[in-house]
């Protein structure tokens, strides 16, 4: 199968080399640095059980669309949410005037993104997804190191036919690739799910300059973390998503007992970068405050990383 990935950071490159090992062709898009670095050099991922380094095709957003949609059987979107909006437009104008383009797949953080890209796409080409147990990072252009498993959860937005047989399609592909995939009957559950994880240690490890080891592992750090992942849950009600305590519960166990590791926003705050704080925190937030409930732990948390961000900046 021929994949764009839209992002060529961390998750992009993982899932980007691990297709190329399984036989597929792979195109990155990146920017900057980064991108000068993979078009000169070779691309270079470390994780405990694989190892990649060879060259790939790399190119800008501009570049990618000067060329035929038909190139492509599948996008897979590994970007910052931040970008998700310009992102949406840019792949109007290059795919909008098609009747048949390319399946979409996101793998960011948040729940928003897929109804971003449906305002200016076709919704049965949009596949919502979230890939978790795994930190990728880029420590240098064109060097990337990843842990984890990168277990993933993909459901189409707006079921089809043509959309259930492409999934079951890219299950197989993910799972031979050796990325640990299933599909799911009520994808956007599970994406309120993950930003139970999102919301419960992205912004204080960001706050604090800490792993997620050190967080969990201290007993009153670990008792803000389950405040955060409640007020998430609470949130997801206004959304008509039934999160349970036992859910709640079993995402704390996940981050508890996984590998210690930088959220994203950590290492976006090591990198003088934009945070996700309105996609992730702020989501909580505005749910919360729509059903005329406070939100204690994510305003504090968020407030503090905001203002003590901007000063360093």
């Amino acid at each position: 199968m021929n994949f764009l990935i839209l992002g060529a950071g961390g998750i992009g490159s993982y899932f980007g080399t691990r297709l190329i090992k399984a036989g597929h062709n792979v195109t990155f898009v990146a920017r900057g640095k980064h991108l000068e670095a993979l078009q000169q050099n070779k691309l270079k991922l470390q994780h405990p059980e694989f190892e990649f380094f060879d060259n790939v095709s790399s190119h800008s957003i501009e570049e990618i669309k000067k060329m035929k949609t038909s190139l492509f059987d599948a996008i897979l979107i590994t970007t910052k949410s931040t970008s998700t909006k310009i992102l949406s437009d840019d792949l109007f104008n290059w795919l909008g005037n098609t009747k048949k383009h390319p399946y979409i797949i996101s793998l960011q953080n948040g729940v928003d993104n897929e109804e971003i890209l449906a305002k200016k796409l076709n919704d049965e080409y949009i596949i919502a997804g979230l890939t978790r147990k795994i930190g990728a990072h880029i420590v240098r252009p064109a060097v990337v190191t990843a842990t984890g498993n990168a277990e993933t959860i993909l459901g189409p937005i707006s079921k089809t036919k043509y959309n259930e047989l492409f999934l079951e399609e890219i299950k197989n592909i993910f799972n031979n690739a050796q990325i640990p995939t299933i599909l799911s009957e009520n994808i956007n559950l599970e994406l309120w799910k993950k930003l139970i994880i999102n919301n419960g240690v992205n912004a204080i490890c960001a706050l604090l300059r800490e792993e997620t080891g050190v967080i969990m592992h201290n007993p009153k750090l670990s008792k803000i973390v389950y405040g955060l992942m409640n007020e998430t849950a609470k949130a997801a009600m206004n959304k008509n998503i039934k999160i349970s305590q036992k859910d709640v519960e079993e995402m704390y166990a996940l981050i508890s007992k996984f590998d210690s590791i930088k959220p994203s926003m950590l290492v976006d705050v090591e990198h003088n970068r934009e945070l996700e704080l309105d996609e992730i925190c702020g989501v909580v937030i505005q749910n919360l405050e729509e059903q005329s409930l406070d939100a204690p732990y994510t305003k504090t948390i968020s407030t503090l990383l905001e203002y003590t961000y901007s000063k360093v900046r």
